[in-house]
């Protein structure tokens, strides 16, 4: 509740905000998402005085008032874009929503479309350390490319240093690189997110950052050389599972023709059948020996499967298989 980001914090230099604004945008942003974790984490603000009142945004606001939400989302991915970024979604402070989430999730999908004409953006909210996650879709309009994606963490937030949380990296992966929360859910093939609150990292010792780069050590091992794991942002998990989701498939005439509205980068199929050319969408895609230099453009011949990846366009993709 200190001030608004748009417009400098009382106390605080204006040259400083300025730089950290700087650094968030040209280092942070490229490789991850921005987003507002609402107006404050803490008590809500009155939009017409600005004023903090006596609800929680992870309080009350569990259960928030509908006829609220949109305008209290909008109001937040404004604050941001005032200052020159373009958020993908939302983070939720605590459980803020969760009650009622359908009409949180359209909350969140009408303020990205009014506020950065954004279709198809996420919001995180949810959390589960025991099932294998998946990321739910809602208020899909498949013919118009509007959807917006549940990102859900499969971990804590084991990083620690706030002194309420575990802070132990075989929690995530265990020095074998066998147990732990991270490799059962990769050798299911589902996307594995991770949650950390930056603050924490710097806290205490830096206990929080010690233990996110012994986690990230012990990846590089599990994966040495990047066939088994490919990092994305948030905002390009939501997409990439939309495409899957909502894409139309279908064999004609010796041809495979995906039709979409939901477009997405490093897109894969996996075909019962091994293939010595293939051309996507009139480009041919290149041949590879190994998971190692499969990539967009490229495909790869294991046994009787070919795996292919390319771009997704919005609109229809014809594949042609040479076998």
């Amino acid at each position: 509740g200190v001030g608004r980001i748009d417009r400098g914090f009382p106390g605080f230099p204006e040259s400083e905000l300025k730089q950290w604004l700087r650094v968030t945008k040209e280092i942070i942003h490229p490789n991850f998402d921005l987003t507002p974790e609402m107006l404050t984490h803490t008590r809500v603000v009155d939009l017409k005085t600005w004023q903090l009142t006596e609800e929680w945004e992870q309080g009350e606001w569990v259960d928030p008032p509908v006829e609220k939400l949109t305008e209290y989302i909008t109001t937040a991915m404004q604050l941001l874009k005032n200052v020159g970024i373009a958020c993908d979604g939302v983070t939720s402070p605590g459980a803020f929503g969760k009650r009622k989430e359908e009409a949180y999730a359209r909350a969140v999908l009408d303020a990205a479309m009014a506020v950065n004409n954004n279709p198809r953006p996420f919001y995180f909210l949810h959390l589960d350390t025991d099932k294998m996650p998946s990321i739910p879709i809602w208020h899909a309009q498949k013919d118009k490319g509007i959807a917006i994606a549940s990102i859900v963490s499969c971990a804590g937030d084991w990083f620690g240093a706030t002194g309420w949380d575990k802070s132990d990296a075989d929690l995530f992966i265990t020095r074998d690189l066998q147990g732990g929360r991270v490799p059962a859910v990769l050798k299911k093939e589902l996307p594995c997110v991770l949650v950390g609150h930056w603050p924490c990292f710097y806290t205490n010792g830096q206990i929080g950052f010690k233990v996110l780069k012994e986690v990230k050590s012990r990846l590089d091992a599990y994966d040495p050389d990047k066939t088994k794991t490919i990092w994305m942002k948030n905002s390009e998990i939501g997409r990439y599972w939309m495409a899957r989701e909502l894409s139309d498939i279908a064999v004609e005439k010796g041809q495979i023709k995906i039709n979409t509205q939901f477009p997405a980068t490093d897109f894969t199929l996996s075909l019962d059948a091994p293939a010595k050319r293939i051309v996507a969408g009139g480009r041919e895609l290149r041949p590879v020996r190994s998971r190692r230099d499969f990539r967009s453009g490229t495909f790869l011949v294991e046994g009787k499967q070919t795996f292919v990846a390319f771009d997704l366009p919005l609109g229809e993709t014809a594949l042609a298989l040479t076998a």
